[in-house]
């Protein structure tokens, strides 16, 4: 009996431990899934940054300088395990160009929607790297800014511009996204980030419809001449915080 009583306690010893490592696994406020960032559910969130954006392949152009506005959105993720995820976000961003050798800005208004896959290297703060595509709708386009006109050999004189540009510009753009990030807990419903991408565009701005210029129609500016194919890219640094739909 002595030895019956001994294998009984023990059995129960035993089942009281493991379902109380179950329930310490299974609850999303246990202290060891708070700090070790073990359960990854969906998540929602904003975000909001800086941009540099610039216009390669036309000579009106500057490629070199930066045209700097911002960018603000929603983004979201779905979790594969707690180190890979797939991403996608909603954003409002201002990308442009500046011309060359005048005072004008080309001002790019997009609708972007990036979708990319992320990996992250550690646990907390989680540093981490991703890739993927966007796509983009341009709903407002203008050329803006002060432009010289040559009178004599010299002689100038200055004019402003601020012309619609839109119907000379293709709505859509697509290409590609790379970046790199921190990302941080701020408590076990949220977490804060600070992130650096690339965007490259592989789409030709131009549409073919303007008489002179795509992006400047006077031709006391510009001359009638061909443009190649003028494509965006872009750096982008944002921040913001994301919430777990299902608190840790």
């Amino acid at each position: 009996m002595g030895v019956k009583h001994k294998a009984i306690k023990f059995m129960v010893v035993l089942l009281f431990v493991t379902q109380c490592q179950v329930l310490y696994a299974q609850n999303p406020r246990s202290p060891q899934k708070f700090a070790n960032n073990v359960t990854k559910t969906p998540t929602v969130g904003l975000k909001g940054g800086i941009l540099m954006s610039s216009i390669t392949g036309d000579e009106a152009l500057d490629e070199f300088a930066k045209k700097i506005g911002p960018q603000i959105g929603f983004t979201g993720a779905l979790y594969f395990n707690p180190k890979f995820s797939v991403r996608a976000e909603i954003n409002y961003e201002w990308k442009g160009a500046k011309f060359a050798n005048q005072e004008m800005d080309m001002n790019l208004h997009y609708a972007s929607i990036p979708i990319y896959l992320k990996f992250n290297f550690t646990q907390d703060p989680e540093i981490y790297i991703y890739g993927g595509g966007y796509a983009s709708y341009l709903f407002m386009a203008n050329t803006k800014g002060t432009y010289e006109i040559d009178i004599d050999e010299e002689s100038y004189i200055n004019e402003s511009i601020n012309e619609d540009i839109l119907d000379n510009l293709n709505k859509f753009d697509a290409g590609i996204v790379a970046g790199i990030g921190i990302q941080g807990r701020f408590n076990s419903a949220m977490d804060i980030f600070l992130d650096f991408r690339y965007t490259q565009g592989f789409m030709n701005l131009d549409n073919g419809t303007s008489d002179l210029r795509y992006n400047f129609n006077h031709v006391a500016f510009w001359p009638e001449v061909e443009v190649d194919k003028p494509k965006l890219k872009a750096f982008m640094l944002t921040t913001g915080f994301i919430i777990y739909l299902d608190p840790r």
